[in-house]
């Protein structure tokens, strides 16, 4: 069964978009510290590397579900025909961010995969680009846009805990739901099960 874990099935490649931001007020801002005071500041140079990198993986993972309940807000009850709404709106995707259902760069393990729009290589526009076999399935195509919305926002920074959460809020579904659904859409569409770590193993 194709699983949506790391870079599997349309999980987030962590090559794309090296750019992240985070909606803060209608505004887009670089991911960083809150401005730092004396006693924060010798709080944070007493920390280790590994304690400041786990205190940043909580803080994204906060903002991240914090902008789909705020998507779930305006957007719910998301369905497919309101995705154009939906990836207008700078609020809960970064990108002007178009679908196209072709196979774009992606690999044989993947579902969806964005990048940068080829039509508008001036521009900083998205394209989604969906296996083909999710154009005549409305149902699945809205699981993997969702699926895919913090890659498209965050880049290499997403992970595919990031993507459940958001799609799952996002959709109103609780999260093994979500996965769930998203697994049995992987499988739907063909994507084949993810490469183990460091790269596919040689045939005996």
């Amino acid at each position: 069964r194709a699983k949506p874990a790391p870079g599997a099935a349309g999980g987030p490649r962590r090559r794309r978009n090296r750019r992240a931001g985070l909606v803060v007020s209608g505004e887009w801002a670089s991911l960083s510290l809150m401005p730092a005071t004396p006693d924060s500041g010798a709080d944070l140079r007493r920390l280790s590397p590994a304690e400041l990198a786990r205190r940043g993986a909580d803080s994204l993972r906060e903002h991240i579900a914090a902008q789909a309940a705020v998507a779930h807000y305006k957007h719910a009850p998301l369905a497919f025909a309101g995705l154009d709404a939906f990836l207008a709106d700078r609020e809960c995707v970064r990108y002007p961010t178009r679908l196209a259902f072709e196979p774009g760069a992606m690999e044989a393990h993947q579902f969806a995969q964005p990048g940068p729009d080829p039509l508008a290589p001036d521009s900083e526009s998205r394209v989604l680009w969906l296996r083909p076999a999710l154009r005549g399935h409305p149902d699945l195509a809205l699981l993997a846009v969702a699926y895919m919305i913090p890659v498209i926002n965050y880049g290499d920074l997403a992970t595919d805990e990031h993507c459940v959460r958001y799609g799952a809020t996002l959709l109103g579904m609780p999260e093994a739901d979500f996965y769930d659904a998203v697994c049995r859409m992987a499988d739907a569409v063909g994507a084949a099960p993810a490469p183990p770590p460091g790269g596919p193993t040689e045939p005996a």
